[in-house]
């Protein structure tokens, strides 16, 4: 697997941002609970990926080679921090101190890792990769079938 570069991490991320920001202009409860859930859940999304990292080419896999695959429990672990940074923010003075300090200590740990990991894909043992750098049990084109576990089928081949 290829890892995915950072800029182009960062490109998708920002396209999500904007779609958060949206989601966080809808009224009161609504809008925070909508983009808050987005920000957890938005990488089990769509074969894997967050509508930012669709728009890119980059999909999330297992970090193990016989991992197994994305799911939104990972989704959500993978992106607690994020969700504690948006939380952060919504806190006056000390969350607009806290939360930028919380995503550069995010940032450099990807940085500084080899494989491009952050703090949340060492939790969930996860890595982002570009679309073309896939194997055989991470393609994103590749999904369980509903009924059977473990068997995954061609994205051609289902109805």
């Amino acid at each position: 697997m290829q890892k995915a570069d950072l800029t182009t991490r960062a490109v998708a991320g920002f396209v999500d941002l904007l779609l958060v920001i949206g989601l966080a202009r809808l009224p009161d409860v609504l809008g925070f609970l909508s983009a808050c859930g987005y920000i957890l859940v938005r990488d089990g999304l769509f074969d894997r990926r967050s509508v930012g990292k669709k728009l890119i080419g980059l999909y999330v896999a297992s970090s193990e080679e016989a991992g197994p695959a994305m799911t939104y429990r990972e989704s959500i672990i993978r992106n607690v921090p994020f969700a504690v940074v948006y939380i952060l923010f919504l806190v006056p003075y000390a969350g607009w101190a806290l939360g930028p300090l919380a995503l550069g200590v995010e940032s450099l740990v990807a940085i500084g890792d080899e494989r491009g990991m952050r703090i949340g894909d060492m939790l969930a043992r996860t890595i982002v990769v570009q679309n073309g750098a896939a194997t055989a049990g991470n393609k994103p084109e590749e999904r369980s079938s509903a009924g059977q576990p473990g068997v995954t089928v061609p994205q051609d081949e289902q109805h």
